[in-house]
């Protein structure tokens, strides 16, 4: 994403103060008769890349940030030191049914103070909520999730390359980074937790980064069809992105990551999350 404006690096920095919060609960606006697109997906599977393109379209409004940042109401996996890692700590990152009505409206208050309210679709991009599928498709109206998949070696090897252990982690001290395995099940179980709950949603699209990356513009007609809004006017096969301070054209950088692993690693990615690997014809023989 972009450099983020002064206001968003302050809520991140005080979302766990609980009088700033409760200030910008109060100052917010409530939202109603929007759209709603929460772009979901595991850790380094491109959603960022994603969400940034569709929120250039006139009609579309982003945050900025993921929205588990400007909100006290959302818990993150480095809430609990699990950096990239929510599987480690998937149960905290349910929303209690009893208390689901109040987090959907103070979410929206808070939210309210970055989104452009003049457009009619509000873009939403936080890798934690792809385990909130049911909460939102009930408590946010007129929803839609757009679910992108990645070959699952580059994601097991980003997250393994990206993610420093925090502080407050039992493995902080021991490792400096998480064993591969792990970042391979935190890949299978995004896959497995999805497919066991969209259902639950009423509007569900899924494309792959490597679609998305070999064909941009079909991929993102179709998903301006999906969500019931004009086509993009521009191609965007040869515009450039900033994406992690990487500024780069929409293209596959599955390779790099490929390139990184041993055949002992593939190994152990295969034995980890075989039938993902499987079932999206990724898998690699070691």
């Amino acid at each position: 994403m972009a450099d983020k404006p002064f206001f968003h690096r302050l809520v991140a920095r005080f979302r766990k103060n609980k009088a700033f919060m409760s200030l910008l609960d109060a100052t917010g606006s409530n939202i109603d008769h929007k759209k709603w697109v929460f772009v979901i997906g595991c850790y380094n599977s491109g959603t960022t890349l994603l969400e940034q393109v569709l929120s250039t379209h006139p009609a579309m409004s982003s945050l900025l940030e993921e929205g588990v940042m400007l909100t006290d109401k959302l818990l993150r996996p480095e809430d609990f030191a699990w950096r990239r890692m929510w599987h480690a700590c998937e149960e905290e990152m349910q929303v209690k049914e009893e208390e689901a009505a109040e987090v959907a409206r103070r979410v929206k208050r808070h939210w309210s103070h970055f989104y452009d309210l003049k457009k009619p679709v509000l873009l939403e991009k936080s890798i934690a909520n792809t385990t909130r599928i049911g909460f939102f498709n009930r408590y946010f109206k007129d929803v839609y999730f757009i679910h992108l998949v990645r070959n699952g070696y580059a994601v097991a090897e980003g997250i393994h390359r990206k993610a420093a252990i925090m502080a407050g982690n039992p493995m902080f001290g021991v490792e400096e980074r998480y064993p591969l395995e792990l970042c391979a099940q935190q890949w299978a179980r995004s896959l497995e937790l999805v497919a066991e709950t969209k259902a639950k949603a009423d509007n569900f699209y899924e494309i792959t980064y490597e679609e998305f990356t070999a064909e941009p513009d079909v991929v993102l007609r179709e998903i301006t069809d999906f969500i019931g809004v004009a086509p993009f006017r521009n191609s965007f096969k040869d515009q450039v992105f900033s994406v992690h301070n990487v500024e780069s054209s929409i293209q596959n950088m599955n390779e790099r990551s490929l390139k990184k692993l041993r055949e002992e690693e593939v190994s152990l990615i295969n034995r980890t999350a075989l039938p993902y690997l499987e079932q999206y014809g990724y898998l690699i023989k070691a």
